[in-house]
């Protein structure tokens, strides 16, 4: 939560500073630039930014131009701060924020730059929150180009996310959903609707940018996992201590180490994105258009 400057989040070991100065300066600047009010925000993963050629635009800013804002430095993260909406025929979208691409962790060493994106939703008043990756598929079920509608999440990146929360009936809860169940089952219903075949699985967050060995693969597999990346999790986790309703895909970019005997490389883990952005960008496009 950050309602002021001097606020913190509060981990058990201490404190990790979340510096509201820092969004709200980021959010003075956009207010600056556009007077656009958007509702729901879509963070999409690698090379997934092609959904964006369906959004009619309103303002489009680079990371860059926005002060305190975190940039990526990964291929296939455009860096973009995108303002519209979504159409189809005679059916319009509620105001989307879209941001094409994302800081990883392992790129800062930081998770109040990794949370940042959440935060500055959350101060623009964002209610509603999509989440992608790519993903390694470790599910033997799972095929490259499958789509998974993530249904809980695993923290293996061994980084201590603060225990905070602005809910009290979320810290009353004895056990954590992440995710909100009314968008999980508008999602299987647009996917069933428009026959694209969307799997269910527990994804894994482990810290990179190295890709996992076979022995962690296995390990991984034998404890339930059924997809594994770099990402996703600290939003997920921040998203849900403000109280924002969201959900997660990931694109099953390549299969795992051991599971494939292909050798992984993030080029390739770009261009499945970009083969497969024509379903994928069909399914979102579906699922915005039938949030309210």
């Amino acid at each position: 939560m950050i309602v002021n400057k001097h606020e913190i989040y509060h981990s058990m070991n201490g404190s990790i500073n979340i510096a509201g100065n820092e969004v709200q300066e980021a959010i003075n600047f956009i207010r600056q630039v556009t007077d656009f009010r958007p509702q729901i925000a879509l963070i999409l993963g690698s090379g997934l930014g092609n959904l964006i050629r369906r959004i009619d635009t309103a303002s489009e800013i680079d990371f860059s131009e926005i002060p305190n804002f975190p940039i990526s430095s990964v291929q296939g993260h455009a860096g973009k701060l995108i303002f519209g909406y979504l159409h189809r025929d005679s059916l319009c979208s509620i105001p989307l924020l879209v941001f094409q691409g994302r800081v990883h962790f392992y790129e800062t060493g930081s998770i109040e730059r990794t949370a940042f994106p959440v935060f500055f939703s959350y101060q623009l008043g964002i209610k509603k929150l999509i989440i992608t990756n790519a993903a390694g598929g470790i599910n033997n079920f799972f095929n490259i180009g499958d789509l998974v509608l993530i249904q809980d999440i695993l923290n293996l990146a061994f980084v201590q996310l603060p225990i905070s929360c602005n809910n009290s009936k979320l810290t009353k809860q004895k056990h954590f959903n992440y995710f909100d169940a009314e968008m999980k089952q508008l999602a299987l219903q647009c996917a069933s609707k428009i026959k694209i075949p969307l799997h269910l699985g527990t994804y894994c967050w482990l810290i990179g940018p190295s890709y996992e060995t076979p022995a962690e693969i296995k390990m991984l597999k034998r404890i339930g996992v059924d997809a594994v990346g770099m990402s996703t999790v600290p939003e997920v986790f921040f998203a849900h201590s403000l109280g924002i309703k969201t959900i997660g895909i990931s694109l099953i970019s390549n299969l795992a180490a051991g599971i494939s005997s292909e050798k992984l490389t993030h080029t390739d883990v770009i261009k499945t994105g970009v083969k497969m952005t024509e379903r994928f960008s069909e399914l979102m496009e579906h699922i915005v258009l039938s949030l309210k």
